[in-house]
């Protein structure tokens, strides 16, 4: 009569599949670890990445916006002195420098009041050249 236990040879082959998974275990785990680590090393590179692109995107369009307020401002500028050359043309005193250099100073001195700035130094080229600080006394 047999037993419904298990057998002598089942019992054997259970342990030796037991020591073949431990061993597999013993053997798998370093080398899944060092995979683990190089996948969170890839990884983390990845995200370097995209931040140092994302940082040089937004210096590019820093200076892109710093190109624009410069071209506008000296669009403002020359705006500024064909004013003033107008304004002292109407006045009777057309190429007197005094007198275009006057209206320059008011307009960049309006402008400095109207935007808040706390002092500009405005350039229209030779020889023409403000200095603009609303601080000093004429």
């Amino acid at each position: 009569m047999r037993s419904e236990g298990m057998t002598a040879g089942a019992v054997i082959t259970l342990f030796i599949l037991l020591i073949i998974l431990a061993g597999g275990a013993l053997v798998g785990c370093p080398h899944y670890k060092v995979w683990e680590r190089k996948m969170a090393g890839q990884a983390e590179l990845q995200y370097q990445q995209g931040a140092r692109q994302a940082l040089v995107a937004q210096a590019k369009a820093e200076d892109e916006a710093a190109v624009s307020r410069a071209e506008a401002a000296t669009r403002r500028v020359r705006g500024w002195a064909d004013a003033a050359r107008l304004g002292c043309a109407d006045l009777g005193r057309a190429g007197d420098r005094a007198c275009e250099d006057q209206l320059l100073r008011d307009a960049a001195t309006y402008s400095i009041a109207k935007e808040g700035h706390e002092g500009v130094i405005v350039s229209v080229g030779a020889p023409v050249s403000v200095a603009v600080n609303p601080n000093a006394r004429p």
